[in-house]
C-alpha cells in the first residue's frame, strides 16, 4: 500500500488502541472568547472577551456523566463509549489553568464511579502556539502525555502565514507558531496542522504546501476552504493551477506516491445516490458544546462569538437544567433531527454529478439563513476546482504506478471550461482514460 494512503500521527493510533472501534463522542468546552490573534479569515467575528468558570465546566461534566447514565439523546453508553474532552477558544491556551482543573474533576469524578471514561478519554485542542512554550502550557503537556493531541495552525510559510495571522497591531504570528509546531511534532510525534483557503491566500497554495512539506519531512498536509461568501470563478482557476503546480512538483521531487493532501481525498467528485441522507457536518447535534455561560449548543459555531448581526445562538439546553428542558429547546431538537441532505439541498445539489465531498456547516447555514435546514452554497465553484485538480492528481498518481484504475471526470464540460481552458480540459479527460 502506499505511504500516502496510510493514517498518520500518534493520536489516531492513540484513538485505535484506546477505543478499540468503539464509538467515541467529542464534547466541546468553549473556555473563552478571548484571542491574542486576530485573523483575517476566523469564523469567530463577534468575540465579546467572556469566559466560562470553573463553576460552570464543573456542571457540564456533571451533566456528561448523568446524561450517559439516563442514556441521554446524544451522550450514552452506544454513542459516547469513550469521550474526546475537547477545549476551544478564542486561543484555548489562555485558559490552560481552567482546563488543567477541569480534567482534573472528569477524571476523578469518573474514578469514583469506576466509569469507563476513566480510561476511555483523550484531551483535543487548536491552538495558534503563541502560549505553547510558557511553563503551564508545557506542565500541563507533561501532566497529561499520551492523552493530548494539540494541534499547532500554521498557515505553511511564513509570509503566507503572517499575511492572514495576525495580533492585534497587525504583526505577524509566524515565528512563534513554527516553533510550536515543531516542538509538538519532536516530542510528541503530532503533526496536525491545517492551512485555511481563503480568498485573500488562495494564490500561495504552491508555496505554501512545498514550504510545509519539505520543512518538517510532512507525509500529510490538511487544508480546507472557508464556507463564507466571498468566493469568484476567478478564485477556482486560481486554486485549479495551484494545485496542478503542486502535483508536479510532488512527482518531479519522487513525492507523489508519499504525501497525503487531504485536498485530493479520493471520494471528491462522485454522484450521490439519492438514498444518502447523511448531513455533512455535525452541527445538527453530534458536535455537543458548552458555551462560556453554560448554555449547551449542537455545535461550537452556533456560539454568540461565531454568529453575525442580530442571530441569536441556537441553543438546545444549559448546564443549570439540562438538554431540552424547554419546549422552544424540545423543538430545537427535533429540527435538528429531521434534517436531512435532501431537506437542506436544492435540486440542483441533489442532482450534482461530483456531489460528492463538497462541504457545508449547518451553523454557517443558519447564520446566514436563519436555519440551518437551507444549505449555503458559496463554495460551489472551488469544490468544482477541487475536483479538476482531484482528476489531476489521481490519475498522474495511477498512471505512474501502472494502475488500471482511474478517477472518473464527472465534471461536465460547461462546468469545467468556467475554471479551465478547452485544451486543459480535453488533457484532464485524456489522462482519465484507459490506455
Amino acid at each position: 500500500m502506499r505511504r500516502a494512503l496510510i493514517s498518520a500521527g500518534n493520536f489516531s493510533n492513540s484513538y485505535a488502541r484506546m477505543f478499540g472501534g468503539k464509538p467515541v463522542k467529542t464534547v466541546t468546552f468553549i473556555v473563552t472568547n478571548d484571542c491574542n490573534l486576530r485573523c483575517t479569515y476566523c469564523y469567530e467575528h463577534n468575540k465579546r472577551g467572556a469566559e466560562m468558570t470553573l463553576e460552570t465546566a464543573k456542571k457540564a461534566v456533571d451533566l456528561m456523566f448523568e446524561s450517559d447514565a439516563d442514556g441521554g439523546i446524544w451522550i450514552n453508553p452506544i454513542d459516547a463509549d469513550g469521550v474526546i474532552m475537547e477545549f476551544i477558544g478564542g486561543e484555548p491556551l489562555m485558559k490552560i489553568g481552567l482546563i488543567d482543573a477541569v480534567m482534573d474533576y472528569f477524571l476523578q469524578k469518573a474514578v469514583k464511579h469506576d466509569h469507563r471514561w476513566m480510561t476511555r478519554y483523550m484531551i483535543s485542542m487548536s491552538s495558534n502556539g503563541l502560549l505553547y512554550h510558557t511553563e503551564p502550557v508545557q506542565r500541563f503537556l507533561r501532566k497529561w502525555e499520551g492523552r493530548v493531541s494539540l494541534g499547532i495552525t500554521v498557515d505553511c510559510d511564513k509570509e503566507t502565514h503572517d499575511a492572514c495571522r495576525v495580533d492585534k497591531d497587525g504583526n505577524g504570528s509566524y515565528d512563534l507558531a513554527a516553533a510550536a509546531f515543531e516542538d509538538v511534532l519532536a516530542k510528541y510525534g503530532i503533526d496536525i496542522t491545517k492551512f485555511t483557503l481563503a480568498p485573500g491566500n488562495v494564490g500561495r497554495i504552491f508555496k505554501a504546501h512545498t514550504d510545509m512539506i519539505e520543512r518538517y519531512d510532512l507525509c500529510r498536509v490538511t487544508s480546507n476552504v472557508v464556507f463564507e461568501e466571498g468566493w469568484t470563478v476567478e478564485h477556482a482557476r486560481t486554486m485549479y493551477f495551484e494545485l496542478k503546480k503542486l502535483v508536479d512538483w510532488l512527482r518531479d521531487t519522487g513525492r507523489l506516491e508519499n504525501v497525503m493532501l487531504l485536498m485530493f481525498d479520493r471520494v471528491n467528485g462522485q454522484p450521490l445516490d439519492a438514498a444518502e441522507t447523511q448531513n455533512w457536518c455535525g452541527g445538527t447535534g453530534k458536535m455537543l458544546s458548552f458555551d462560556v455561560d453554560g448554555a449547551i449548543l449542537p455545535c461550537l459555531r452556533y456560539s454568540a462569538m461565531s454568529l453575525g448581526g442580530d442571530r441569536p445562538p441556537l441553543v438546545v439546553g444549559h448546564v443549570d437544567t439540562g438538554i431540552g428542558a424547554t419546549r422552544e429547546q424540545r423543538d430545537t431538537i427535533d429540527m435538528l433531527e429531521a434534517i436531512t441532505r435532501q431537506s437542506q439541498s436544492s435540486e440542483e445539489c441533489l442532482e450534482c454529478p461530483i456531489a460528492s465531498g463538497c462541504a457545508w456547516c449547518s451553523a454557517y447555514n443558519y447564520e446566514v439563513y436563519g436555519t440551518p435546514d437551507k444549505r449555503a452554497t458559496f463554495i460551489c465553484c472551488m469544490h468544482k476546482a477541487r475536483v479538476l485538480a482531484s482528476s489531476y492528481y489521481w490519475n498522474t498518481l495511477f498512471r505512474r504506478e501502472g494502475s488500471g484504475e482511474r478517477f472518473r471526470l464527472n465534471i461536465p464540460r460547461e462546468w469545467a471550461l468556467e475554471i479551465v481552458p478547452e485544451s486543459e480540459y480535453d488533457m484532464l479527460v485524456g489522462l482519465s482514460g484507459k490506455e
